[in-house]
C-alpha cells in the first residue's frame, strides 16, 4: 500500500531558533534524498511498518512523502487497516535535537529524523494522509483535496 501525506507544515523562518524544522532544512532533507528508506512506524512505538519512498515540498512550503506500507507483516496489515478505517490518518514526525548551551542561551543544533509515524492525533497541525493506494486499486482520497497538494493541478 502506498501513502501520500503531509509530514510537516511549512518550516520556520531562517532566523528561528527552536525545536521544529525551519524551511532550509526540509528543503536540504529532500534535496539530499535523506527521507528515502526513513523507516515508517504506528504511534512512534515497535518495529516498523514500512518506508518513505519520495519526498517534495509543495507549493505551501510542507513536507509530503510517499511511503510504502508492507502488508505482508502483521503490523504493516494492522497499519494497512487503521488508515482504510479512517482510524489513524495524521502523521508525525519522530526526530531529536542537539541543544547547545552558548552564552547562556540554549541554541538549536542539528535535527535528525529517526521516523514518520502513522498517528490517530498528530502533534502538528495539517499533517495528514492525504491519499492512499493498494496494488491494483484506484487510489483513495482522505484529508485534504488534491488541489491542495500543490504537486499538480486537477482539471
Amino acid at each position: 500500500m502506498l501513502l501520500l501525506g503531509t509530514c510537516n507544515p511549512a518550516g520556520e523562518s531562517a532566523t528561528y531558533n527552536g525545536l521544529y524544522y525551519k524551511q532550509d532544512e526540509l528543503q536540504e532533507m529532500v534535496d539530499g534524498g535523506r527521507l528515502r528508506a526513513i523507516p515508517v512506524k504506528q504511534e512512534h512505538t515497535g518495529g516498523e511498518v514500512g518506508r518513505v519512498v519520495s519526498s517534495f515540498i509543495d507549493r505551501r512550503g510542507a513536507l509530503q512523502c510517499v511511503m510504502e506500507i508492507d502488508e505482508h507483516t502483521v503490523e504493516g496489515s494492522i497499519a494497512k487497516g487503521f488508515v482504510c478505517d479512517g482510524i489513524a490518518l495524521d502523521l508525525s514526525l519522530g526526530y531529536s535535537v542537539d541543544v547547545r548551551n552558548s552564552d547562556n542561551r540554549l541554541q538549536a543544533g542539528e535535527k535528525r529524523l529517526l521516523e514518520i509515524s502513522l498517528v490517530r492525533k498528530g502533534a502538528r497541525e495539517g499533517c495528514h494522509i492525504s491519499a492512499y493506494q493498494e496494488s491494483g486499486a484506484p487510489v483513495v482520497f482522505k484529508a485534504a483535496a488534491p488541489d491542495t497538494w500543490g504537486c499538480f493541478e486537477l482539471t
